[in-house]
């Protein structure tokens, strides 16, 4: 049976300490590009991985993050996670996925798990918004970055869009287009996206003293499904909207089904933009104009401050991060 290489021989084979091979591993200490280079070369020839599980057991540490998220077949978590991923592998940390369906339940019982687990962290996209809830998970003594759902009052760090912003972006470059009878499929609004961007609309119509339809205002859950569903609903009135606004890539791809089916001419009969621009967007027909979130930045940058946590160089108020979306144009909303 082969016999495993240990760190001395690593080191002796690199010509460094062992302390040097260590901090090239855990990324204690700066080390120079080209010493680290002489260590990785060593470990792969002696083909030596660092046994994780020990280490975690002597100082505390899993080496493991948590990420919960509501829904991963959704193109802007998918980016999320991908950004956490190569942010948290800079650090030597890996990423543990749990998709939690928006389902409080399930939410619960994950944390109850990733606490088992021995995890130094948690990401959390959450579908809670009682107070009850996010204490209890204050509670856990496990550091939490928040993923752009955050609770009101703001318990923990959080990384998000400016969501307000991007909806009130969208809805004035629809006014811009004289549109007057704009509608909404909004999201959940106990979930601050879908709160945020409701709100953001309604402001865009207000500074510009357009009428708000409340028989144009539909309440959606994120979903294929509920897009669909709504857009049927906005369409099936004899008084319908002139341009919709739907508040995220699931709901506008239900929505485009709905318009297809019925043959209903876009942006001739019916304006949309779309809130995320998911890699679809471009190719559909007509092209959708969309809300961008840089959704891989978020994840990334969500990433170093929880390294930053868990290195203890954050001071302990809550950092709010917020990202601006920009404005994908195409030809659903009018532009040529």
């Amino acid at each position: 049976m082969k016999i495993k290489a240990t760190i001395k021989e690593v080191a002796k084979l690199a010509q460094v300490s062992t302390a040097t091979v260590s901090n090239v591993i855990n990324n204690t200490k700066y080390v120079s590009d080209e010493i680290k280079k002489q260590v990785y070369d060593a470990m792969s020839e002696l083909n030596y991985v660092p046994n994780t599980l020990a280490k975690s057991l002597r100082v505390r540490e899993s080496r493991l993050i948590g990420v919960m998220i509501s829904d991963i077949s959704n193109p802007f978590f998918s980016l999320v996670v991908r950004g956490i991923e190569d942010g948290l592998a800079q650090a030597g940390y890996n990423a543990l996925l749990c998709n939690t369906d928006s389902n409080i339940n399930k939410e619960r019982e994950y944390l109850k798990v990733l606490q088992g687990k021995r995890i130094d962290g948690i990401f959390v996209s959450s579908s809670g918004n009682s107070e009850e809830y996010f204490k209890e998970m204050w509670q856990i003594d496990i550091p939490l970055v928040f993923l752009n759902r955050c609770p009101e009052p703001l318990i923990s760090d959080s990384v998000s869009t400016n969501n307000f912003e991007g909806a009130l972006l969208a809805t004035e470059h629809l006014i811009k287009h004289n549109y007057r009878k704009i509608g909404i499929i909004t999201g959940p609004q106990n979930i601050s996206t879908g709160r945020d961007r409701f709100n953001g609309f309604k402001q865009a119509i207000k500074l510009h003293d357009h009428t708000l339809y409340d028989h144009f205002i539909k309440h959606g859950d994120f979903t294929i499904e509920s897009g669909y569903d709504l857009m049927k609903e906005l369409l099936s009135d004899s008084c319908r909207p002139e341009a919709v606004l739907i508040s995220n890539n699931q709901m506008t791809l239900g929505a485009y089904n709905y318009i297809q089916e019925r043959g209903i001419c876009i942006p001739e009969d019916l304006a949309i933009i779309g809130f995320d621009d998911p890699e679809w967007a471009a190719i559909a027909n007509p092209p959708l104009t969309a809300v961008r979130q840089p959704a891989y930045e978020q994840g990334f940058e969500a990433a170093q401050l929880m390294i930053k946590k868990l290195n203890n160089t954050v001071d302990g108020k809550p950092q709010e991060i917020y990202f601006s979306p920009s404005l994908m144009i195409r030809k659903s909303c009018g532009c040529r």
